[in-house]
């Protein structure tokens, strides 16, 4: 079911191409029951289409948590970036706004190569997640100006049910050759 939920392309490919064979043989036979069934069947692929955009998903609530760090990083707004750390990490907190700080970043990209793992033996629940991102920005006291780079990235994310929230565990992020190793790994696991 969690399917339905992620994407509204899966109700959308089977209910509208139904929807298109029932209305074009209620045309060769004039069944008015055929009518009727590509009523419900429309019915019930915008219903899943609105549940869709309805449920948001652990999986999708992850990505909007990294796209929220992301924009705020990009808008060199590091306390807020910082803030999706989890309160219980302060050294992973310390760690992120000093490396954040040594940076001026113009431009921040996640890449669609976003993997998500979770690991529902622990508690709470974490998540392992794996991506690209190229960020663009200056290190005026490393010589460096208006660079692109890009990175992979590994952040470990925990669920916290008393704010109902996800927040970064740890983090660490590599050259992108390395990473092609780790999502690798992480697909592998995801699809086990």
């Amino acid at each position: 079911m969690e399917l339905f939920y992620e994407s509204p392309l899966y109700a959308l490919a089977a209910g509208v191409p139904l929807c298109v064979i029932l209305v074009a043989i209620w045309f060769q036979t004039g069944t008015h029951k055929l009518l009727i069934a590509t009523l419900a069947v429309a019915t019930v692929t915008i219903g899943l289409v609105f549940m869709e955009s309805a449920v948001k998903t652990p999986r999708e609530r992850i990505y909007e948590t990294i796209f929220a760090i992301a924009d705020a990083v990009e808008k060199e707004d590091f306390e807020t970036a910082v803030g999706y750390v989890s309160p219980e990490s302060e050294i992973v907190r310390s760690q992120a706004l000093n490396e954040l700080n040594k940076y001026e970043i113009s431009s921040i990209s996640v890449k669609n190569n976003l993997v998500v793992v979770f690991d529902n033996s622990t508690a709470p629940l974490t998540a392992r997640t794996g991506f690209n991102v190229v960020v663009k920005g200056s290190a005026r006291q490393l010589g460096i100006n208006n660079q692109t780079v890009p990175r992979y990235l590994e952040v470990t994310f925990q669920y916290h049910a008393t704010n109902d929230a996800w927040y970064v565990k740890s983090y660490g992020h590599t050259d992108i050759r390395e990473g092609i190793q780790i999502e690798k790994r992480l697909r592998e696991q995801r699809d086990n």
